[in-house]
């Protein structure tokens, strides 16, 4: 499949998606390379993604597996070929509900924690936490349930 060129609005909106994904942990190539393939209609191997957003291909690399890590990217291979392609999924809703259990299993152990004996203010705090994140992982799974069905 042939590089494909990359516009001023493209690049505008690779930057800012990597700005955006900073305070998530990601590294600006791995935001750049999240906004690069929500721009391609077909998935994109590791020497497309390093040639078109000019980086090495280690560091393509790196960054793909942190996006599959996350959720944020499918790995695919090409039967009797090793190379590999990187596109994102159809279904977005995969980090999220790892986000939602994260959430869950943060509530048990506040929960857990309300019955030690520990000040007041302590206590509150964990309850307060609680409820917090149980409203959180409520409203992950309530736009989890009522996304639309992916094409």
């Amino acid at each position: 499949m042939p590089n494909i060129k990359l516009s001023q609005q493209d690049e505008a909106f690779l930057d800012a998606m990597a700005m955006l994904m900073a305070p998530w942990g990601w590294a600006r190539p791995v935001g750049r390379i999240y906004a690069y393939l929500l721009l391609r209609e077909e998935p994109a191997s590791l020497d497309e993604i390093a040639a078109d957003l000019g980086m090495s291909k280690s560091n393509a690399s790196v960054a793909a597996r942190t996006l599959e890590h996350c959720g944020n990217a499918r790995r695919q291979g090409e039967p009797g070929s090793r190379r590999i392609y990187y596109s994102v999924p159809t279904d977005f809703s995969g980090p999220f509900v790892a986000k939602a259990e994260l959430l869950e299993r943060q509530v048990r152990m506040f929960s857990a924690q309300q019955d030690r004996d520990v000040p007041a203010a302590v206590a509150a705090r964990f309850a307060h936490l609680s409820g917090f994140y149980t409203a959180m992982r409520e409203a992950i799974e309530s736009a989890i349930d009522a996304r639309p069905p992916t094409r």
